[in-house]
């Protein structure tokens, strides 16, 4: 069934700012508009905190010049076979997700091969969310690469095909299986010192990317409410993801702080050492007068 809040009526073709209602002719507008301000955000990035709203601002960026809701949050239920984070659940389960992405991957950033895996998963993770109407996985790209940059890697997937990574996406979607995805990022992640730059080629897209046509991209189905059916089983599968995901991150955090109480008493107790052993080596005689009470 059409998406009759997002598209022309009686069609699939996305209510555009160019009016474009042909949807070959969109496909290849939109791709080429976007694809000059990627390249514009690979020399001046998007700055902010890793969160939703640094997520938003990217999106809104890349689709400015065809959208009129770049960077908001979609309100229709989406999916590519199961369904992506159900409308009710984005903010919070968005949250879980960007509550931890970022966290993580700095704390393993001096472990290529743990930082890939977290990486992974967490690609995986906001891949569930695809919080907008159109664009989320050139979105999502972007942020990781912002991710990479800023713990010290380069993240470049022109070492990967389209193909590779729509069945590394869909397996650690619908099997909750990052293991392509983490085959891929380890080819792709690689310390800044010892990348070395091929081209000006747009780091964020696969090696054939550009050469896709329409036949050949991906396109979410659109679900009305009674195509759905239980969409409360749904709601409650995010909102579990999203409690689990808050719940991993407060074990983290404790973990984290009993580690530094433990090496705070640590360094404690070797300093009251180290006081008492001074004071043994300089035992203090009241009886004997020093030269100046003499």
């Amino acid at each position: 069934m059409p998406d009759n809040k997002y598209c022309y009526p009686d069609s699939d073709i996305l209510i555009n700012k160019l009016n474009i209602k042909d949807k070959q002719t969109l496909f290849l507008i939109e791709k080429e508009l976007t694809s000059i301000r990627l390249q514009e955000l690979q020399q001046q990035p998007i700055t902010g905190k890793f969160d939703f709203l640094h997520l938003r601002k990217i999106h809104k960026y890349i689709f400015q010049d065809i959208y009129q809701w770049a960077g908001e949050i979609r309100t229709v239920e989406i999916g590519k076979g199961n369904l992506f984070c159900t409308t009710p659940c984005i903010q919070s389960y968005g949250e879980s997700v960007f509550n931890k992405y970022y966290a993580q991957c700095e704390q393993n950033k001096n472990d290529r091969e743990r930082f890939v895996k977290v990486l992974a998963e967490n690609y995986a993770d906001l891949n569930a969310l695809h919080p907008f109407r159109e664009g989320n996985g050139r979105t999502q790209r972007e942020f990781a690469r912002l991710v990479c940059l800023s713990c010290g890697y380069v993240f470049d997937l022109s070492c990967t095909t389209h193909e590779k990574m729509l069945q590394a996406s869909q397996l650690s979607f619908d099997k909750a299986d990052c293991s392509l995805l983490c085959d891929i990022f380890t080819e792709a992640v690689t310390p800044i010192d010892d990348y070395i730059e091929k081209s000006s080629h747009l780091k964020i897209l696969t090696s054939d990317d550009l050469k896709i046509g329409l036949d050949d991209s991906q396109h979410y189905d659109y679900y009305t409410s009674s195509e759905i059916g239980n969409i409360e089983k749904y709601n409650s599968f995010y909102k579990e993801k999203a409690q689990d995901n808050f719940q991993k991150a407060i074990q983290k955090a404790d973990s984290q702080s009993a580690k530094k109480m433990s090496l705070k008493s640590a360094v404690n107790h070797k300093k009251e050492v180290l006081e008492q052993r001074q004071a043994n080596r300089q035992p203090h005689n009241p009886h004997k007068s020093s030269e100046y009470e003499r």
